[in-house]
């Protein structure tokens, strides 16, 4: 996110009381860090984002963990503005480069060290996406850990101590026709569409997020509510396939738009909430581009709709002035 936008990214009570010295300021730094993963930086948000990732697997809550304490330690080394560290935005990038990596290349000693080694250049993308994009007043987002992702997924399978799999090019397949939907696909779609914003395929770890989402303030667990319910009802009238639709595919980015610009990034006004909702719908099919565009050559889409649809519905208010952005 740029400068001006840090603020609007923290609860009035986590910008305003100065942070306590020593060891429990590190400890707020790094569990901020967490609750970034939805653009939060409310502690107990942070904390029962942390509790959801182990719920999910003990080794995802260990390399979000590292990739945290990473960033964080790569910022002090560095000197960044302490106000970043303060609201988590420096360690939630390596947060989730930790998560993905132990998802997509297995616990292996080398999948560590590129965590760590990422980690650090999140920090360092961070920094220059700042400034790149603060002439157009556009937040960074998650911008450096999809770059950092996206490089070492696509060079990964060259690198033998580093890729176990098999390759992870595929063509595009259409969707299958006359597949019926399940009140469960629905439901566990509502809530693996929070889940996958931490690359969880699980609804439970979705409904803790979820709960951390209202802790950290009603309006951000309503957006989140509205982005999920939107994405699901996008992707059945669209005709999604059930299965993809069940474990999240279609929806966390459209989570993460609604929570952007509906709680974030926009003025509070009538128009807010049906800009928000037009967002959360325009993910969702921009989800489904991407995961087309990336599939022949094993790219990860990751979280790219959410970025390049808030850059854009942020970049067309100077023309519509019915819409305003927050100050």
């Amino acid at each position: 996110m740029t400068t001006r936008d840090i603020a609007n990214t923290a609860a009035p009570d986590t910008v305003e009381t100065p942070a306590p010295p020593g060891p429990v300021r590190l400890t707020m730094q790094l569990v901020r860090g967490f609750g970034q993963l939805s653009l939060q930086a409310n502690v107990w948000a942070g904390v029962l984002f942390l509790l959801a990732l182990f719920v999910g697997s003990w080794q995802t809550g260990v390399f979000a963990l590292l990739g945290t304490a990473v960033s964080t330690a790569t910022a002090y080394a560095l000197g960044t503005d302490k106000r970043t560290l303060d609201l988590g935005l420096q360690g939630f990038g390596g947060c989730l480069t930790g998560i993905a990596f132990v998802l997509f290349l297995g616990p292996a000693p080398s999948t560590y060290v590129l965590t760590a080694g990422s980690a650090v250049v999140c920090v360092l993308l961070y920094s220059a996406l700042t400034t790149l994009l603060a002439p157009w007043q556009l937040p960074v987002l998650t911008t450096p850990f999809c770059i950092v992702c996206g490089a070492v997924m696509s060079a990964a399978p060259a690198f033998t101590r580093v890729w176990h799999g098999v390759s992870p090019a595929a063509l595009p397949v259409s969707a299958p026709v006359g597949t019926a939907y399940t009140w469960t696909d629905l439901w566990h779609g509502f809530f693996t569409n929070i889940s996958q914003v931490a690359l969880s395929a699980h609804w439970y770890v979705g409904m803790i997020m979820l709960l951390g989402l209202f802790v950290a303030g009603f309006r951000q667990g309503l957006a989140a509510v509205l982005g999920s319910a939107v994405a699901v009802l996008v992707a059945w009238a669209l005709g999604a396939p059930p299965d993809a639709v069940a474990v999240g595919v279609y929806g966390y980015n459209a989570v993460l738009v609604a929570i952007a610009l509906g709680t974030l990034f926009l003025a509070g006004t009538v128009g807010r909430a049906l800009y928000t909702l037009l967002g959360a719908a325009t993910t969702t099919v921009l989800t489904a581009t991407l995961n087309a565009y990336f599939a022949p050559f094993g790219g990860r889409t990751l979280t790219w709709p959410f970025i390049l649809t808030t850059w854009l519905f942020l970049a067309a208010l100077p023309a519509i002035p019915r819409i305003r952005r927050a100050l």
